[in-house]
């Protein structure tokens, strides 16, 4: 493992590949399953660093297997870091080629990694995502449902601007779907907030918001 490590450092991933390979058939032969976890994890970080997802998403996959079978929980949580990581990449990669089922599943898979290691910036970052998606097919509800758990974890954070953020899009996507006064409440919420932080932008932003919906 070490010998692959240092091929990795310096970039050279072909070369690592073939050492986490070599660790790999001198684990199986002895059934030696943290050996296993180990370099399957390796095989997968090196395909995702020249761009083989799919086949970063299947060795870290199988690493993950292993490292849970082997009860092995701390190999298991950087797999699962991973794999959170590679699958919002792929999922990125679908919505950018216009394929938002494939996209949803991605983000789905990258959702519950991030829930898994309690990473809750790119918990949010999904829900985001996920409710953009829903949007743009016209799934109103969906988009909503979304938001408004992107929402809990900005309430949590307690960052004005996150949350100003938060409620700002769940105003929109509320309008969208013809809950006039529920937006002007969301929208309401952005005004206080800004005003408590000062922020001129997101006041300016908000009273326009505002107006056109009373109009």
């Amino acid at each position: 493992m070490g010998v692959a490590g240092d091929f990795e450092a310096i970039n050279d991933f072909e070369t690592a590949s073939y050492f986490h390979k070599r660790c790999l058939d001198v684990s199986n032969e002895f059934k030696y399953i943290e050996g296993q976890a180990l370099a399957f994890k390796g095989l997968g970080i090196c395909e995702e660093k020249v761009y083989n997802k799919f086949e970063a998403k299947e060795n870290l996959e199988t690493a993950l297997e292993k490292a849970s079978e082997g009860n092995l929980d701390n190999i298991a949580f950087e797999c699962s870091k991973d794999l959170a990581r590679v699958y919002q990449s792929i999922a990125m990669d679908f919505n950018e080629q216009g394929d938002p089922n494939s996209s949803l599943e991605f983000f789905e898979k990258c959702l519950d990694m991030s829930k898994r290691v309690q990473d809750t910036a790119k918990e949010a970052e999904c829900y985001q995502q996920i409710a953009n998606i829903y949007e743009a097919q016209g799934e109103m509800h969906n988009a909503i449902d979304y938001l408004n758990k992107f929402l809990e974890i900005c309430i949590e954070s307690k960052n004005n601007e996150k949350l100003c953020g938060a409620y700002k899009r769940l105003a929109e996507v509320e309008s969208k779907n013809g809950n006039t006064m529920r937006a002007i409440e969301y929208l309401s919420k952005v005004m206080s907030l800004a005003n408590d932080s000062s922020s001129r932008g997101a006041q300016i932003e908000a009273t326009l918001g505002l107006g056109l919906l009373f109009n």
